[in-house]
This record gives structure tokens, C-alpha cells and sequence, in this order.
């Protein structure tokens, strides 16, 4: 039986008590015995049997505002006494605990808070001030210690990259992938701690960093029109050589707030370490807003190629115009103006007000998203808008505005600036606080916490007692059964089946590790447990697919020297402005049948491409070849020397869409007499069309998924000669 169908089947045990419960009650209020019941209902833990014996909460139907056990007072209400008065005439019972320790009747009010809470004031209020201030203190103290070293914060080579080999280090074994023995050990609390962050990256820099050695002072920095402009051209060598910022004798950069809002457009959804030389080389280009304002296109483009999400660099460049023109070069300072700068959303404005000018406002990403699951709770996943766009800034801004230590008292530079925090949080999420991050580990400075690594302890030791788990798990069911209710008090944060899908991947991850015997690993397997099921996993979805035909024609001219027909793509949509080889899209998944049920299921619906006849690929591309040669005078009559369908595919994937593309090349006769003509550009419906060395694509700038199939052709040119 599958994981999906147990938890169903435990799901439908507990509704059915649960309804039999209900009816029961009712034909008992007709003789004024019980009142109406809510939703608070209960197995007794005196029970032998899981689901043989509850207790019913009496509720009152005229008073939803004083409920049976108020969000806030549960933990008292179960710590104090079995019984509690909750308003005249009313009596509630509770479940004595199981326990007289006080640390497991800590973990079960933990727990039963956790699970009844129905309002996304639950989380906020666990960061109270106090507590959020110790947080920012920790973050900011574990960032000034292990901070990455990076060209956009003013530091000196050798840069740090990569963080990546960091997470998988610091695995619990609780990813989709495969455990191997080390990762089951570290899910266990067993084997070596890992090592230090540092280790992680190429160097790190001095624990005493300051905030002025950040290039961030506390006082608003402006960009001024004295800097210097430097000369664009460079020789192709040059252009080649992308400086990666090994070299630890390289100049350093100021910090500046054009600087920091190149480097977040290029973070959006790219790798640190790929982002690393790309920054270097634009910020050599182009020191200047009013540098890249004067940029052509064509200059943006190939100082971007290879990045991917060509949009980005066209609204930067927009964006530079933008400032240059009606802020007289100088990037805004407030999170307002920024706003209205093209390609500049919240999380940019945020980082590059709070990075460049020290303004107190949080900024909100994945990683940080992930953070504060872990620290508040959420049972959600990082993608949900209602926690990257709307309440998680609300989480974050608690720990962003924090400034006054526990008991009051003055503001200490140990507080650090909004910079900083931002930062800390965002680099925490990508290494201690990664999706297999353990939450237990000595180097995470917020290990003492997070909320998610207590209720992975409360939930495994309330599965060791068959009663408790028996209450637990009704409840979860309780809770469950009534998300979904038209107006009833729900979470926002929370996804209306988070507290379900948390709660039984937390209770899978401990069965599978249930033969520990020694009490400090096995709360240790907990506590990881907790931490590695929240947030939830986002739903799956799957890519979409398209087949395209792309004819690859080359014109061999003087000196064996070879120019390819180029097209420039659409000024909207994908890789908009980009030059391509001619291509024709013969199949698009998007017009398939969607599946249905899978997505339910947490599958994508499964997605089977095609393979299309190559004399469907040739037809098409004679029709498209046709159109360009003919829509030129120059090249109304062309003849091919040869032409060679490839046989393997090429595969390029993107974040969202896989291309499959089928290569033909064709070499061509054509009569030119001037070879100026070459570098003559013709239209076709809007789009621009012309012939191009490779000479040419480099300093114009092609995608990777052309650089794959210009290689793929050229294998077989020479296979062929």
C-alpha cells in the first residue's frame, strides 16, 4: 500500500469516529443532555484502542467569539487542570496529560497550538519582539562570522560561490532523493556533525567585518555623476576572458546601489557562482547607470549571453534609461520611486533600499520564505503567494525592525543594519536553513528557534504512545475535515491540507527511523524530522514540451569561411530579441489534453513527446526557408550544394518549457558578387533576418540552447567532410 493511500485510509478512520461521534451526540441533545458539539473533539488517551472512546466538548452556539478553548490559553488551559471554566454554566473537560514531565507536556502544548491554531496571528505572534530581536542579534553576529565573499559587497578576490555543497553536507536525508547510509545516520542524529560554513566556500572573510566594511554606513549613499566613465570597446580576447574573481590582487568595488541592483536581477533565479564573473565583466562595461543607459541592445545582449531569462537584461537596460532620464543617474533610495523603475518589483526595490541605503524594510525570497516556516510554523510551501508576496513580508518585517534589546536599553551596533539582516537571512537559507538542512546543526544560529524541529520532537513522541497518537491524530483529522468549511476560521498562512501533509510526512519520516534505541538520537531524528517536512513540498507541475524543427543553413564564402542565416525572435515572449537559427515549432504539449487526477496526487500529469516524421520536419522548414529567401531580392534564388537531416535531438530545457529540437543542416549556393550584402539585415512578418559569423553571434550574443545545436552541426560538417 502506498504512502498516499495509508494516510487516506487513517484519514477516513478518523472522519468516520468522528461522524459517528456527531450523531451520537445529537440524538443525545434532544433529551438536554448535550449541547451541540464543535469541532473540538477528542479520543480519550485513557483508551486501549486507538479509536474506540472520545470525549465531547460541549459547545455553546450563541457565542463563536469566547470559543471552547481560546487559541492563546490552550497551553494553560491543559497545563493548569483537567478542568477548566470557560464562561457561565459551561464546563470544558480536557485530557489529563499522559505525562507529569514538563518537558512533554511543553512538546503537547506545543503541538495542540499547532494544530488548532485557525488564525495567521498564530505565527506572527510567535515572534514577538523579544524573540525576534534575539534572532536578528543571532543572524547578524553568524553573518558578520561566515558571510560570503562577494564583488557586489565591496570585497576583495578570491570570491565565494557556490553554497550548494553546503546543503547536501548538511543533509537530514529527508529529500526526495535517494538516503544513502550517511544521510540515514545524519536523519538518525548519528555520524559527524558537518562541518564549518567556511569550509563550504573558497575563503571567508574576518569575523570582525563591520557594517562600514559592508559599504554600508548607516547614512544614505547617492551615486554621483563624477564617476568615471570607462570605454566600452574591448578586443574579442578580452571579451573571452571572464574574469571570475579568483584573483585575489583584483581592484575592489565600491558598494553602490547600482551595483547592488544589477547583481539582484541577475540572482533572479541564477546561481551566485554563475552570476560571479557575469557581474564582473558588466560592471567593467558598463561602472554606470548612464554607461549602460548608452548601451545598444546589441552590447546588453552579449554581455548577458548565457545567463538565460533574457528578459531581465532588456528591463535593466530600460530600467538604467529610465533613471538616467528623469533621476538624473541616480538609483532612488526609497521603495516607492524604485517601484516605478521598469523590471523593479518589491524583492529588488527592498534589497537595493535596505542593501544600498540602510532603509528598514525586509526583503523576501525563497530561502528566506523557508526560514520562516521554519521559525513560525507554516505549513505551506515557499511558492504560495500568500506567503512570498503577501503575510511572510509581515514575518519578516518583525525581524527587520527589531531594534530594541529584551527589558529595553539602547540599540547597539550588534543589532546590524537592515542590509545585513536581509542578507544573513537570505545566506541562512541557502546553506543551515537549505531544504535538507537538519535545524540541529552547532554552526545554524537559529537552531534554538525554530518551531519546526519542536514539533517534529512533540509529534515523535506522541507516536510512541498508541493513546496520544490516537488524540493527535483525530484531531489532525478534525482539523483537516473543517479547512475547508465556507467561512470558517482558517489560517491564511497555512495551505488549507498543510497542517495533513506536514503532520504524516513528519510521522513517516520517524516510523522509518522507529529502531532507534538510545533517547539523544532518536529525539535528535525527531527534531530533524520536524525540520525536513516543513514547509511542505510545492504542487508538482509539469514542463511544457515543445518539438521544433530548426534549419541551420550556412553560405561558405572566401577562405572556407562559413556565415549562418540568423533570426531575430519576437520583441515579446520567450527569449524575446534573441538571434536563432530558422525554426518552425511542429508540437506544443500545452495543446494536449490536460491530465486529470494527477496533480491532485501531487504528480504532474505525464507528458509523452512525440517523434515526428522527418519528412513532416522538411516540409515544414522548405515552407518557413522559402518565406526568408524570397522576401530578399538579394537571395530570391538560392540553390543547396547538400543538405543532412541530424539524426540525434538536441534538448534544451528552461524553467518552465523543454525544447526537443530535430537539426537539418543545408549549405547553399547563392550568388553573391559584393560581399557587403552579407551583412545587409532583411525582414520578414516583423522579424529581422540576416547572415552572421560566429564572429558575429559573440559579439551579438546567442543563447546557450543555439550555442548546443551550432555545435551538434558543426560535429557533423566535419564528420561528413
Amino acid at each position: 500500500m502506498t504512502i498516499a493511500a495509508k494516510r487516506i485510509l487513517t484519514l477516513s478512520s478518523h472522519l468516520w469516529n468522528l461522524e459517528c461521534i456527531a450523531a451520537f451526540s445529537n440524538c443525545q441533545s434532544n433529551s438536554g443532555r448535550w449541547r451541540t458539539p464543535g469541532r473540538t473533539i477528542l479520543p480519550s488517551p485513557m483508551s486501549s484502542s486507538t479509536h474506540s472512546s472520545f470525549q465531547l466538548f460541549p459547545h455553546d452556539d450563541d457565542n463563536n467569539a469566547d470559543d471552547v478553548v481560546e487559541r492563546e490559553g490552550l497551553a494553560s488551559s491543559i497545563r493548569r487542570s483537567p478542568r477548566r471554566r470557560a464562561g457561565a454554566g459551561r464546563e470544558v473537560v480536557v485530557p489529563p496529560s499522559s505525562s507529569s514531565s514538563e518537558d512533554d507536556d511543553d512538546a503537547r502544548t506545543t503541538l495542540d497550538r499547532w494544530i488548532r491554531h485557525d488564525h495567521h496571528s498564530y505565527h506572527v505572534d510567535l515572534l514577538s519582539p523579544e524573540k525576534a530581536y534575539e534572532i536578528r542579534l543571532a543572524l547578524v553576529n553568524w553573518y558578520r562570522a561566515n558571510r560570503r565573499r562577494l564583488p557586489w559587497r565591496g570585497d576583495a578576490g578570491p570570491y565565494d560561490g557556490s553554497a550548494a555543497g553546503y546543503g547536501s553536507a548538511a543533509a537530514s536525508g529527508g529529500g526526495k532523493r535517494r538516503a544513502s547510509s550517511n544521510d540515514k545516520k545524519r536523519r538518525r542524529g548519528e555520524g559527524r556533525a558537518p562541518a564549518d560554513i567556511r569550509s563550504f566556500f573558497a575563503s571567508s572573510s574576518s569575523s570582525s567585518s563591520s557594517s562600514s566594511s559592508l559599504g554600508i554606513d548607516g547614512k544614505r549613499r547617492k551615486e554621483t555623476n563624477a564617476e568615471s566613465t570607462r570605454d566600452r570597446t574591448t578586443n574579442a580576447e578580452e571579451e573571452a576572458d571572464m574574469e571570475d574573481g579568483s584573483d585575489p590582487h583584483a581592484p575592489t568595488r565600491d558598494v553602490t546601489a547600482y551595483g547592488i541592483w544589477v547583481s539582484e536581477v541577475m540572482l533572479q533565479q541564477t546561481r551566485v557562482e554563475a552570476v560571479i564573473p557575469y557581474w564582473i565583466k558588466w560592471m567593467r562595461s558598463f561602472p554606470t547607470v548612464r554607461d549602460l543607459a548608452e548601451a545598444t541592445d546589441e552590447e546588453v545582449n552579449s554581455h548577458w549571453a548565457g545567463l538565460g531569462f533574457y528578459r531581465r537584461a532588456r528591463l535593466l537596460h530600460a530600467g538604467a534609461r529610465r533613471v538616467a532620464n528623469e533621476y538624473g543617474g541616480i538609483v532612488p533610495d526609497s521603495v516607492s520611486e524604485l517601484l516605478k523603475v521598469e523590471g523593479v518589483g518589491r524583492y529588488t526595490a527592498s534589497a537595493i533600499a535596505s542593501i544600498a541605503y540602510g532603509v528598514e524594510v525586509p526583503v523576501v525570497d525563497g530561502n528566506v520564505c523557508r526560514v520562516l516556516c521554519r521559525l513560525t510554523g507554516v505549513a505551506n510551501h515557499i511558492k504560495a503567494g500568500v506567503l512570498k508576496d503577501d503575510l511572510g513580508w509581515t514575518l519578516a518585517d518583525r525581524i527587520v525592525r527589531a531594534g530594541t534589546p529584551p527589558g529595553g536599553g539602547e540599540e547597539g551596533a550588534g543589532r546590524g543594519s537592515p542590509g545585513e539582516v536581509n542578507q544573513a537571512l537570505m545566506e541562512l537559507g541557502a546553506t543551515y536553513c537549505s531544504p535538507n538542512g537538519s535545524g540541529i546543526d552547532d554552526g545554524d544560529p537559529l537552531r534554538e528557534f525554530y518551531v519546526s524541529t519542536r514539533l517534529g520532537v512533540a509529534i515523535g513522541r506522541a507516536v510512541r504512545d498508541a493513546a496520544d497518537r490516537g488524540r493527535v491524530e483525530s484531531l489532525v483529522a478534525s482539523e483537516f475535515a473543517s479547512s475547508g468549511d465556507e467561512g470558517g476560521g482558517r489560517c491564511r498562512l497555512c495551505d488549507p491540507g498543510g497542517m495533513f501533509t506536514a503532520y504524516y510526512d513528519i510521522v513517516d519520516r520517524i516510523d522509518a527511523d522507529s529502531g532507534i534505541s538510545s533517547k539523544a538520537r532518536r529525539e535528535n531524528a525527531y527534531a530533524i524530522a520536524g525540520h525536513s517536512s516543513i514547509p511542505i513540498s510545492p504542487p508538482k507541475k509539469s514542463k511544457r514540451e515543445e518539438v521544433i524543427a530548426v534549419a541551420v543553413i550556412s553560405l561558405r564564402v572566401s577562405n572556407n569561411d562559413r556565415h549562418w542565416l540568423m533570426a531575430k525572435r519576437p520583441s515579446e515572449g520567450l527569449l524575446a530579441g534573441q538571434w536563432e537559427f530558422p525554426s518552425v515549432c511542429l508540437w506544443n504539449s500545452a495543446e494536449q489534453a490536460k491530465g486529470k487526477g494527477n496533480e491532485k496526487a501531487g504528480k504532474p500529469p505525464t507528458v509523452a513527446v512525440p517523434l515526428i516524421d522527418p519528412d513532416l520536419r522538411s516540409d515544414a522548414l522548405n515552407s518557413f526557408l522559402t518565406d526568408i529567401f524570397e522576401s530578399s531580392d538579394d537571395y530570391s534564388s538560392v540553390t543547396f550544394e547538400k543538405r543532412v537531416q541530424i539524426k540525434d535531438a538536441v534538448v534544451h530545457v528552461f524553467s518552465h518549457v523543454s525544447h526537443t529540437m530535430w537539426v537539418e543542416h543545408g549549405e547553399v549556393e547563392a550568388a553573391v558578387d559584393d560581399l557587403s550584402l552579407l551583412s545587409k539585415r532583411w525582414k520578414l512578418n516583423g522579424r529581422e533576418i540576416g547572415w552572421m559569423t560566429e564572429g558575429d553571434m559573440e559579439s551579438f550574443g546567442i543563447t546557450s540552447g543555439v550555442r548546443k545545436v551550432l555545435a551538434l552541426t558543426q560535429r557533423c560538417i566535419t564528420s561528413l567532410a
